[in-house]
């Protein structure tokens, strides 16, 4: 996820620090809140497909990121497609490569009210382009999707979530079988099988791309909102003047995140290459493990031609097995109108269209994700194989609140940073007091 903007880039030096979390959906959607359609947008709903001619012509511009050539190459000619529905509309998609670079350009355009009038954003974005962003509530394509109402900001839905996936450790069965390992389900026998792994000293434990920092997000990121056992732990610890401190979550979470990594068991030199050089360690079978979201399995494929020998687990997060198997899962991919578009009406109704059954079907399954709107179902035989093969319970990644995205802010909180410094040796006893006293001060400069 890293590629260049068409953005000036000297503009972002003048912008202040955000603090930008990965990431990077749930088979199980009836555990996730969505609102419920009345009667009228199930009307409207109907007719999303053929909305109402605009009677002028105009060009609706829409921009979001992947890093799948193949996936973008679809959503560009799928938005053509429009035209047909509605000859006086014109979309114009801008894409990008990297979710960074994405995120750099929107926060520039942010400020000369030159936003698209179709934007792309991940759930962590939306409390720092609330006030960018109009209210959806209402709309049918709304009442249709599962977990809209879930990250509603101030009660108000200002974007709709696209995918969801849960986030998995992949691993190679042919190399578990060799090596006689049986797949963990606690964070000690995950350490106990990588570290066994190096032992044999034939193949690299654990592919990470620390040179790039966000790989690291299933540990630095998700594990201190799983040990909390809260959804919205990052909101709570907005009310907590010190939420590093010893015996809370993310102090426990960072504790047993520092035993994997002295346990030195990815590779050489962890830092010393990104996420690419990781995959192509992965996929040439040079490593035994490497942690993403569902959204690998067909980069994988893509690269080895087939994925006969590729297996996930859940990342057991938990210290014993008289705990629950938690499962990360992301929603991602949200579409949002901007309040300085000159079209909001017919923004509204090219996404009426685009989450149409007829319509929506084929961008899920091009993305072999699962599905957010009701009624439509996504078809990713991977996914099948890997709820039939694990039992788990399901915990969604909800971002903080506009009072954590504040204090965070403030102080500069980088995670994935701090990931980097600890498998660089850093101890978690000098990071966390530091982090103590930022927070306190950040929380009570109102």
């Amino acid at each position: 996820m890293k590629r260049k903007s068409r953005v000036t880039l000297l503009l972002t030096a003048a912008l202040a620090s955000f603090t930008v979390l990965s990431a990077c959906g749930n088979n199980n959607e009836g555990n996730s809140a969505s609102p419920t359609a009345t009667s009228a947008a199930s009307q409207a709903s109907s007719q999303s497909a053929s909305p109402q001619a605009s009677k002028e012509k105009v060009t609706l511009k829409m921009a979001i990121w992947d890093s799948n050539n193949d996936f973008l190459t679809y959503l560009e000619d799928k938005v053509k497609e429009y035209a047909s529905v509605d000859p006086n509309v014109n979309v114009e998609l801008e894409t990008f490569k990297s979710d960074g670079d994405y995120l750099q350009a929107m926060k520039v355009r942010a400020t000369g009210n030159e936003l698209p009038d179709i934007m792309g954003l991940k759930p962590n974005w939306l409390s720092d382009f609330k006030e960018q962003l109009i209210p959806l509530d209402g709309e049918a394509f709304v009442g249709k999707n599962k977990y809209a109402g879930k990250y509603a900001i101030d009660g108000k839905v200002l974007a709709v979530p696209t995918t969801s996936f849960p986030e998995l450790v992949y691993y190679h069965p042919s190399i578990f079988q060799e090596l006689n390992l049986q797949v963990p389900s606690t964070w000690p026998q995950l350490i106990d099988v990588l570290t066994k792994i190096k032992t044999n000293s034939k193949y690299i434990p654990y592919a990470m791309g620390g040179k790039d920092a966000w790989p690291n997000y299933p540990f630095n990121e998700f594990l201190p909102q799983i040990v909390s056992g809260s959804e919205s732990y990052l909101s709570d610890i907005a009310k907590d003047d010190q939420p590093f401190s010893d015996g809370k979550p993310f102090s426990k979470a960072y504790k047993q995140i520092e035993q994997l990594y002295s346990s030195d068991v990815m590779g050489p030199d962890p830092l010393g290459i990104g996420w690419d050089q990781a995959t192509d360690l992965f996929t040439s079978k040079q490593a035994a493990v490497i942690a993403a979201g569902l959204w690998f399995a067909p980069t994988y494929e893509s690269k080895v031609g087939n994925i006969d020998d590729l297996a996930a687990f859940p990342m057991p997060y938990r210290e014993s097995e008289n705990e629950p198997l938690k499962l990360m899962m992301f929603t991602d991919h949200f579409y949002g109108i901007t309040s300085g578009s000159e079209h909001q009406d017919e923004a509204k109704a090219f996404l009426n269209w685009f989450y149409s059954p007829e319509v929506y079907q084929t961008y899920i399954d091009a993305q072999k994700l699962v599905s957010t709107v009701e009624g439509v179902e996504s078809n990713v035989p991977f996914l099948k194989q890997f709820y039939a093969s694990n039992k788990n319970e399901v915990f969604t990644y909800i971002p903080g609140d506009a009072e954590y995205t504040r204090i965070s802010n403030a102080i500069q909180l980088d995670v994935k940073a701090i990931g980097q410094d600890m498998i660089a040796g850093t101890k978690v006893d000098d990071i966390l007091p530091d982090l103590n006293e930022k927070w306190t001060k950040a929380k009570a400069a109102k």
